[in-house]
């Protein structure tokens, strides 16, 4: 009997503390019966964001090595799940563990993660952003927050105003090479919602899906929204009812996690709200 669950390849960092990245993807696959495959690019004592200078160790060698070990192996993956990759050397990899593992019908999803808030992140330069490009072109589905998408297309988030500077956006976007793009926290007219656009370019679609803001906010929501997305495609639903449902569980994780009073930075309470995917 053949084996009932895809694998899927996650090239991700991974946080000892602060529940992002792998820490966030592992457990939302597992529970949408998908396999996870972790593939670490870099490894963290915590993320980034409150816990003061985290011990960081890069993996130099290792995703390359792991490509040859997987196809003397002959291990496939039925997609692949691109997130935050660190330095140049590992886009290089990743293009690599790509064009060695796409498959037909399979789905590589890159969230081309660099800045946020209107800016870069402290490591980042824009020939960084330019090398995430490479990935987009191998692409099918893209997830960038609106920072990152106006710095991939060199645009100004000051003139993204109207929808359909939304739309000429992710139109923009779709042409680095990606079918399909979700751009997330996307402004609003109104500063109580926050909204999200999706667009597929083979077929002009566009639309832009809209949620009541929270109060608070939490690190890993962005890597929550796109492993349910993908997992959500990879078990056949559709582009934008896969878009609805991951945007969804990560305001039900938002609630669940602001009933409780602790520091924001530890992340959301995902273990509560898991069986929500069932």
């Amino acid at each position: 009997m053949k084996k009932p669950v895809n694998k899927i390849a996650i090239i991700h960092d991974l946080c000892g503390i602060g529940k992002v990245a792998l820490t966030n993807i592992i457990p939302v696959l597992s529970i949408m019966g998908i396999e996870p495959c972790p593939i670490p690019t870099l490894v963290l004592s915590t993320h980034t964001g409150g816990f003061g200078i985290p011990i960081i160790k890069n993996i130099p060698g290792f995703i390359d090595e792991t490509v040859k070990h997987y196809k003397d192996n002959n291990i496939k993956f039925k997609g692949i799940f691109v997130g935050y990759l660190g330095n140049e050397d590992n886009i290089i990899s990743a293009i690599n563990f790509i064009n060695n593992f796409k498959v037909e019908n399979g789905i590589v999803l890159f969230d081309p993660i660099c800045g946020d808030n209107g800016k870069l992140y402290s490591n980042f330069n824009k020939y960084y952003v330019d090398q995430l490009k490479c990935i987009i072109k191998l692409s099918d589905i893209i997830t960038p927050n609106f920072t990152e998408a106006c710095y991939l297309t060199n645009s100004l988030e000051k003139d993204i105003i109207e929808i359909n500077d939304v739309k000429r956006l992710c139109i923009k976007l779709s042409k680095l090479g990606s079918e399909n793009i979700i751009i997330t926290s996307v402004p609003s007219d109104s500063i109580e919602e926050v909204s999200l656009a999706i667009y597929n370019s083979k077929t002009d679609y566009f639309n832009i899906i809209t949620h009541k803001k929270e109060k608070k906010s939490y690190p890993g929501t962005g890597d929550i929204f796109a492993s349910v997305l993908l997992a959500e495609l990879t078990n056949g639903n559709d582009l934008e009812q896969s878009v609805i449902k991951a945007s969804n569980f990560v305001v039900e994780c938002i609630k669940e996690s602001s009933k409780y009073d602790y520091d924001t930075k530890e992340g959301v309470l995902l273990e509560k709200c898991l069986k929500k995917l069932l």
